[in-house]
């Protein structure tokens, strides 16, 4: 069976009242019934979430399983509008110019077909007590978890008072960070080469000028890049969003924007208490799927990531397809549950 390997992510949700774990919340707001007695698990048309500002999107938590030990199920990320862009294998010649008549295949723009909706991301998730396993793909991210999750519990059923908080916490890894590493000297992020690296200074070595060098890295293998996708928004916070623009504009068509950023915390700036620490877990997680490392006046994670979340291979029904087997990641999911308990990276 084909594989593809995928970032499984971990989050801890942080509860106001320990006495209910988000697993048993979880299969409470499953369980909500509606007049005719039907419960949500047999209500797909009812698992529909309206995402906020965001058009026409929509997030339906699809299948959903109870596994006695665990809640596992798929969120999709909808769209009832939209077009797809198609190649139309169809050749024609076409006149370009007033000196240009080339052969061409057409571009067309297809809506859904009937009673159905397109994809646009997937979250496959898995809740053991207050744990949070999820594998994304494409569009979706931690945040529209959390915003499901919100939802589910507080609105499609009554788990939750309307005034409880969902929070889903990042964590550093136990194994790696161990209690208050001290005021943090420096962050890291890191990811796979790429063709075109930026190599940015500190403020102190640059002044108002934050670019160090731009440099060509064709054939340079090394895992200090964080690829495109990971890197625009760090030029973006350097350069602002109109200069960042500009700079992706300006790359030719084998060029990839790629930062080796190493940012210099200015000033005091401690970590002492856990609530800190939490959020920088949080905007390091959010912010890429590269390595992170973090320096501490009393240590620092120089070899492996910081945030606790790991690499894992997983079955797809056929070779190229968008989506995972459903029972494959519930037990890989799982096993990453087992392998972090055992390793003491969780508690």
């Amino acid at each position: 069976m084909p594989t593809a390997y995928h970032m499984v992510h971990y989050r801890k949700y942080i509860s106001t009242n320990p006495k209910r774990s988000l697993e048993a919340l979880c299969r409470t707001a499953l369980a909500t019934v509606d007049l005719n007695g039907s419960a949500l698990w047999q209500r797909v048309g009812d698992r529909f979430y309206d995402v906020p500002e965001s058009g026409n999107k929509k997030i339906l938590l699809n299948k959903v399983a109870d596994l006695a030990s665990a809640v596992f199920g798929e969120m999709c990320l909808v769209q009832s509008d939209g077009m797809q862009a198609l190649l139309e294998l169809t050749a024609a010649n076409v006149k370009l110019s007033n000196l240009t008549t080339a052969e061409i295949f057409k571009l067309q723009e297809s809506t859904a077909p009937k009673n159905s909706q397109f994809i646009r991301g997937m979250v496959y998730w898995l809740c053991i007590g207050d744990h949070v396993f999820f594998v994304k793909t494409q569009s979706m991210g931690a945040e529209n978890l959390r915003q499901y999750i919100d939802w589910l519990l507080k609105s499609a059923s009554s788990a939750l008072s309307a005034t409880d908080s969902v929070k889903l916490q990042a964590e550093f890894d136990r194994s790696q960070v161990q209690g208050d590493i001290g005021d943090i000297k420096s962050l890291r992020m890191s990811g796979n080469a790429a063709p075109l690296s930026l190599t940015v200074a500190s403020p102190e070595e640059a002044g108002a000028t934050f670019v160090k060098s731009v440099q060509q890295t064709a054939r340079k293998v090394a895992d200090r890049f964080v690829e495109m996708q990971q890197a625009l928004p760090v030029v973006e916070a350097l350069f602002g969003k109109a200069r960042a623009t500009s700079l992706v504009e300006s790359l030719g068509p084998n060029e990839y924007l790629a930062v080796d950023a190493s940012v210099k915390v200015r000033g005091r700036r401690t970590v002492a208490s856990q609530q800190k620490m939490h959020a920088l877990a949080n905007e390091l997680a959010d912010l890429t799927e590269g390595k992170v490392q973090v320096e501490g006046k009393d240590g620092k994670v120089s070899d492996d990531d910081a945030i606790l979340r790991t690499r894992m291979p997983f079955d797809l029904p056929h070779e190229g397809s968008n989506f995972l087997d459903f029972d494959n990641v519930a037990d890989q999911l799982t096993e990453v549950y087992t392998r972090f308990k055992a390793d003491g990276k969780i508690t």
